[in-house]
């Protein structure tokens, strides 16, 4: 029998960061695209929501452009963690060929994007450089 490691994972409390899913702040879900996929991107975009109007999800603007540690372009969906099996399960399945980052909401920025995080589909190589650590 073989074993997988997992892509998601509850953060372990670390020297500079303690967790627990009682104070998480919410999550993100970043939806990367390029210049090809621009369009599929805003699709997805706008079927988020209306999947979800009048729930506890927020959707963002499309950002065409590298932004702080996201290399390409994207956007946003914020959510709260009641909503995060509903959102991230419904986002793999529509997803198509894009990349997903999912990460909790910690305050601590670094973490969160690392070790706090998830991906759907290829990774994403991040620009860590732009993240604060909660201590800094």
């Amino acid at each position: 029998m073989t074993t997988s490691t997992p892509k998601w994972h509850l953060p372990q409390a670390t020297s500079d960061t303690q967790f627990s899913a009682e104070h998480l702040l919410g999550l993100h879900a970043h939806v990367y695209f390029e210049a090809a996929t621009e369009a599929v991107a805003e699709a997805l975009r706008e079927k988020t929501i209306a999947k979800y109007a009048g729930r506890d999800v927020e959707v963002y603007g499309m950002i065409r452009t590298p932004a702080g540690p996201h290399p390409v372009g994207m956007f946003k969906i914020e959510f709260s963690r009641e909503m995060f099996a509903d959102v991230v399960l419904w986002l793999e399945r529509e997803r198509g060929d894009l990349s997903v980052l999912v990460h909790v909401l910690s305050g601590d920025e670094y973490y969160d994007h690392t070790q706090g995080a998830l991906w759907l589909g290829p990774q994403q190589s991040l620009r860590l450089s732009f993240l604060k650590k909660r201590s800094e």
